[in-house]
């Protein structure tokens, strides 16, 4: 014959009352023996310990009023009122005393969850997507023996570097100029006649400098350098690509 407190539900139940300290006499006896020699009862008193700790922490502390002492002694002899007879089943009383604290224990769990704020969640935008423009590099050569230059240009960066072999003496200075699809030369600037050079282009020139446009470079007066229009030969010329 299958004990009822070895049923899951009444097993529970018990493990739960043991736990809360509602147990008394004969029961609580019982419990505690079957404490010591089963395991999963054990456990599972343990579990509802674990659920109720933190509760109590959460009650406050209660001060017994002055008379609890003499009413407690005028219980004991005889003078106090008459014991209320027992009319509940301690079975039936033991399920509501149960029933009430873990009532009580879920409105406390839900109590907590209403007045602790839960933080907002953390929203991570997506990774913001730059369109890498290429750099672009031309080879400006003159005819015959003319000079040789190498150009590149950092769109990120909006930098022109050129690199010149010696251009040979001249009063006057090498400009630089980009010649875009309308075939009008605008002035980048002037240039080393040798070595390097490091022009900042200008916002309405950088878009003119891409793929297929011509980078070229004339002979210039010192003095009235940057032009609005060559006035000199070209002396170099050369188409940009992309790399």
């Amino acid at each position: 014959m299958v004990d009822p407190m070895d049923l899951p539900d009444e097993r529970e139940l018990l493990a739960a009352e043991l736990a809360l300290g509602v147990l008394e006499g004969d029961a609580l006896a019982a419990a505690s023996r079957r404490l010591l020699t089963d395991v999963a009862f054990a456990e599972e008193v343990e579990a509802w310990r674990d659920r109720l700790a933190g509760m109590a922490l959460d009650v406050p502390d209660e001060t017994p009023p002055d008379e609890l002492w003499s009413r407690i002694e005028r219980a004991i002899d005889g003078t106090g009122p008459a014991p209320v007879v027992d009319l509940v089943p301690r079975r039936q009383l033991r399920r509501w005393q149960f029933g009430t604290a873990a009532a009580g224990a879920v409105a406390a769990a839900l109590a907590v969850m209403l007045v602790i704020p839960r933080p907002d969640p953390l929203i991570i935008p997506p990774p913001t997507q730059v369109a890498v423009q290429p750099a672009i590099v031309a080879q400006l050569r003159g005819e015959g023996e003319g000079p040789l230059v190498a150009a590149r240009y950092d769109p990120s960066t909006a930098q022109l570097r050129l690199v010149a072999q010696d251009m040979g003496e001249d009063p006057r200075v090498p400009e630089l100029w980009i010649i875009p699809e309308d075939g009008i030369p605008r002035s980048l600037g002037v240039i080393q006649p040798v070595g390097d050079t490091q022009l900042a282009v200008a916002e309405g020139h950088r878009s003119m400098l891409h793929d297929g446009a011509t980078l070229a470079i004339t002979m210039e007066p010192r003095a009235t350098a940057p032009h609005p229009a060559p006035t000199g030969p070209r002396v170099a010329a050369g188409k940009i690509f992309g790399i």
